[in-house]
């Protein structure tokens, strides 16, 4: 899918590769993030249009897309406390899973890592985690359009809950990631990560974001069970871009 399962597994594993409830209870509906997937939606309409004409925007307009999609099915944004090589600094993220199926069985997942630095996320990391436990790919983009790839990642990803039916995204929103994700079984889901990475040095990028990592950390998010049929995973598109 072009948007969350086997859309989610495309997007991280191509941009990689290249360049909550209230109380704890996983099962009550989560904070109304309308607001948020409609800024993302915003975020995404205009970086796709630069990528009409430079590709550089190709990365953050796959990545807004990202951060989009589990904002506008009810998961809200998780504070992250990112250690930085110049001190610790206060991100935003969100984690979400898509499930494949093989001949009607789940036979295959990954689980797809956002966090920005800021509101309008010139400034994030990726990384996606697949089902035999190992890192597909972490990755930096700075100032919009400077991707660093990191040189070595270390961490995890669980599942610790799941919940609810997701909510419906609000209306308006014109990535096509989210009328592809509304053909997947969604359930608001938590999930607990800690990374740590590495990245060279970059020019136009802050010496600070060479080594980013969190202590454990809970996450809201979403589990996305793809339907039958050929789709395209979001997750394995994010590992590949340039």
């Amino acid at each position: 899918m072009q948007s969350a399962p086997r859309f989610a597994l495309a997007a991280a594993l191509v941009i990689l590769t290249t360049t909550a409830a209230c109380g704890g209870d996983s099962t009550a509906p989560v904070v109304p993030t309308q607001n948020v997937a409609v800024h993302f939606d915003s975020l995404y309409v205009a970086a796709k249009a630069l990528s009409a004409s430079d590709t550089n925007y190709d990365f953050r307009a796959t990545a807004l897309s990202d951060l989009e999609l589990p904002a506008a099915f009810g998961a809200a944004p998780t504070t992250v406390a990112i250690a930085t090589a110049s001190g610790t600094e206060s991100w935003k993220g969100f984690v979400f899973q898509e499930v494949m199926l093989n001949q009607g069985a789940p036979a295959d997942s990954g689980r797809l890592l956002l966090a920005y630095r800021d509101a309008d996320a010139h400034t994030l990391i990726v990384t996606v985690l697949l089902a035999n436990g190992t890192f597909a790919g972490t990755s930096l983009m700075a100032n919009d359009t400077v991707v660093v790839h990191a040189s070595s990642t270390s961490g995890s990803i669980t599942q610790t809950g799941t919940g609810a039916s997701c909510a419906t995204p609000p209306s308006g929103l014109t990535n096509p990631v989210i009328t592809t994700a509304s053909q997947a079984t969604c359930l608001l889901a938590t999930y607990d990560a800690t990374l740590t990475a590495s990245f060279p040095a970059t020019d136009g990028v802050d010496p600070a974001l060479t080594q980013l990592s969190f202590p454990l950390t809970t996450f809201a998010g979403e589990r996305f069970q793809d339907p039958a049929g050929v789709l395209t995973s979001r997750v394995s598109s994010m590992v590949g871009k340039p």
